[in-house]
């Protein structure tokens, strides 16, 4: 988990200085391109908002936003670069940071996954109940009896009541009193 915390943390520090270095060199642009570019640093600004919010509750949408977020980042930047004239010493820097924010991204997606799928391993584990039964059986037993204890783990359905073993469509075995 600490090492979650730092990757966030990371982000943020990428996501800050994209932000002010995408300010910085639109403040370079004239007229209609200053516009133009003002108003995706904007729409920018609040996917950068929200992609922030979803990285501290560790969704997985948050890295797949980032990502496309940097990707855009690092086209904006080249293309301000070419219609500039404006030498911008500090253009690589940015550049960098844009990809490192990308693959950072990449590689948090794929680990969330392998978060999620572990989860769902550890969801799996049951809780016996009062009764047992076959998926391909007929009768509900008591897990004491012999053939409730035939019954394989991978077939198991566990019931807490008669009633629910009943409505399920299961007969009481002869254990069952």
């Amino acid at each position: 988990m600490g090492g979650n915390k730092f990757i966030v943390f990371v982000m943020y520090i990428a996501l800050l200085v994209a932000f002010l270095g995408l300010i910085s060199m639109i403040f370079d642009l004239h007229r209609f391109a200053f516009y133009l570019e003002f108003l995706i640093l904007l729409v920018l600004f609040l996917i950068g908002i929200i992609a922030a919010i979803g990285i501290s509750h560790n969704m997985r949408w948050a890295w797949i936003l980032l990502a496309l977020f940097f990707g855009f980042v690092f086209l904006n930047m080249i293309f301000i670069k070419a219609i500039t004239t404006a030498n911008i010493n500090y253009f690589m820097h940015l550049i960098v940071v844009a990809v490192a924010g990308f693959f950072i991204s990449l590689f948090s997606i794929e680990k969330e996954k392998v978060e999620a799928a572990e989860e769902e391993t550890v969801t799996k584990i049951f809780t016996p109940g009062k009764y047992i039964a076959s998926k391909t059986g007929t009768k509900f037993h008591s897990p004491k009896c012999d053939w409730g204890k035939k019954v394989k783990k991978i077939n198991a359905v566990w019931f807490n009541t008669k009633e629910e073993a009943k409505e399920a469509g299961y007969k009481a075995d002869d254990c069952i009193r």
